[in-house]
């Protein structure tokens, strides 16, 4: 971890290289849908009909992945699992990314199912982030990510679920 502005409290604009990794191992599956090319891709070409919808969930999710690589505290270790919190957060965060990547197997072999695309792509991954900041007591990328989590999960039902 890199530290560069003091924010408040423990709290310092910075580079958190843990940070960079997890959004990294999240976006994986899109760095390999190039390479894959599925047959059908609803979640690229999903319509976008409600514009405050789209512009919340993208705010947020940037703000989330600007937050998870760009903030940083000097009173958590670069990679701890000290208390039972740590652990339970640590253990939810893998738990969020390993459905997540489950879901993309499925979809990239076909099993596109609205109810799977929006558990696995939708709710996972700002879950993911949530509990990411939660196990690294990053508290304000953990308050982002339950408005993101709200309308992310929101937007893919309307768009996968049946009416």
């Amino acid at each position: 971890m890199l530290k560069f502005v003091h924010l408040f409290k423990n709290y310092w604009l910075g580079i958190s290289f843990l940070g960079m990794a997890a959004f990294a191992i999240q976006e994986i599956p899109y760095m390999l849908m190039p390479l894959i090319k599925p047959a059908s891709n609803p979640i690229m070409n999903m319509p976008h009909e409600i514009k405050w919808i789209e512009a919340v969930q993208g705010i947020c999710g940037v703000l989330s992945m600007v937050l998870l690589m760009l903030i940083v505290r000097d009173d958590v270790g670069a990679f701890t699992l000290a208390t039972a919190w740590e652990k339970v957060f640590f253990g939810l965060t893998v738990l969020m990314i390993a459905i997540n990547f489950a879901g993309w197997t499925l979809y990239y072999t076909g099993h596109q199912y609205g109810w799977l695309i929006v558990l696995s792509q939708f709710a996972a991954v700002p879950l993911y982030y949530l509990f990411f900041g939660l196990w690294r007591s990053n508290y304000i990328l953990a308050g982002v990510c339950v408005p993101f989590f709200l309308v992310h999960t929101i937007n893919g039902a309307m768009n996968f679920l049946k009416k």
